[in-house]
């Protein structure tokens, strides 16, 4: 089912349980924020000023492939949490609905896909994420920050970091890498202070060194269109039982953006920050095995082509080299 015109712009992040459903409305904002000299500014909760963006440029694009880990597991409990998303709501399944479930999760690539849980006393909210280091995940803007200077409560106007947990490879009542808790959030100016689509990503610091045992993501950035490009998305949707990971594979770049990537893979709310990737062969460039082209993040709205996709944030030069300087 397509969300219909008049519900404007949903986040793909999405209210899990209690009292009041928060997503955010295009057109009923405050007034807009003059636009950052530099949209793609790091800032991070902790007002610690990140380290300078590393020059990391090549010609036409530039990348890093991923790691299997080691598959160690950690298992235990996952947290309870009561009641799904309101139904009906940020539906960004297109025609039929073609996503599986993942079980189990602990093979790689699906064990380096995070669900991120960020509660406030009744109120649960879901997102997801992807490990690209040992103990960092990236994931959408929205995620951990409010955007288009909103304040979230905690630091920097960011969401409160003690509110997060993060779930490797979830599997319903199961974690088998254990838990996490963050330590530090990041983002960027284009999307704290402005609101951007196109500059909504993030990254969350993690506690713990999860990315070892699930394997991490590769990813890479190119100065061509991705038009074409083989497309999978999975990640942890609310309209699931909830802590089910679920994946649409076999899809492709429909639109290819300067910001923004376009696929028609099946998403719903709760699936905010999956890594939109691609199985690349021994001597692609840039990144071989499994690689992040962008970062998913909203449904269908507005005119074509966001009112015909899903589409993400996609990884350009900037986002490569912040997202590569933030893991260190």
């Amino acid at each position: 089912m397509r969300l219909s015109s008049t519900t404007g712009r949903l986040r793909s992040a999405i209210l899990v349980s209690g009292a009041v459903l928060g997503l955010a409305v295009a057109g009923i904002a405050g007034p807009a924020t003059a636009a950052p000299a530099d949209p793609n500014a790091a800032v991070a909760d902790d007002k610690a000023p990140p380290r300078a963006v590393q020059a990391l440029a090549t010609a036409g694009g530039s990348g890093v492939s991923g790691t299997a880990g080691t598959g160690e597991l950690s298992p235990g409990k996952s947290p309870t949490v009561t009641g799904k998303a309101p139904g009906g709501l940020n539906q960004t399944v297109i025609g039929v609905d073609s996503r599986t479930r993942v079980n189990p999760t602990t093979t790689f690539p699906t064990s380096a896909i995070v669900q991120i849980i960020r509660t406030e006393g009744t109120t649960t909210w879901g997102c997801t994420g992807w490990l690209y280091g040992a103990s960092i995940i990236a994931t959408a803007g929205h995620c951990v920050h409010p955007g288009g200077g909103a304040d979230g409560g905690g630091g920097n106007g960011f969401y409160p970091r003690a509110n997060f947990t993060i779930i490797p490879a979830r599997n319903g009542g199961t974690n088998p890498f254990g838990t996490c808790t963050a330590t530090q959030l990041l983002s960027v100016n284009g999307w704290t202070v402005s609101g951007n689509e196109g500059n909504d990503y993030g990254a969350i610091r993690l506690s713990c060194a999860a990315g070892n045992s699930t394997g991490t993501f590769g990813l890479w950035w190119q100065g061509a269109s991705l038009a074409g490009t083989a497309t999978t998305v999975s990640g942890y949707p609310c309209d699931k039982t909830f802590g089910e990971q679920w994946r649409h594979a076999g899809m492709t770049v429909t639109n290819s953006q300067a910001q923004q990537v376009f696929y028609q893979n099946d998403t719903f709310g709760c699936q905010s920050g999956s890594p939109v990737y691609q199985t690349r062969a021994a001597g692609s460039s840039f990144c071989v095995g499994q690689c992040v082209m962008a970062i998913h993040a909203y449904g269908l709205h507005g005119s074509s082509p966001h009112s015909a996709n899903n589409h993400g944030t996609r990884i350009t030069e900037a986002v490569f080299n912040n997202l590569i300087t933030w893991r260190g």
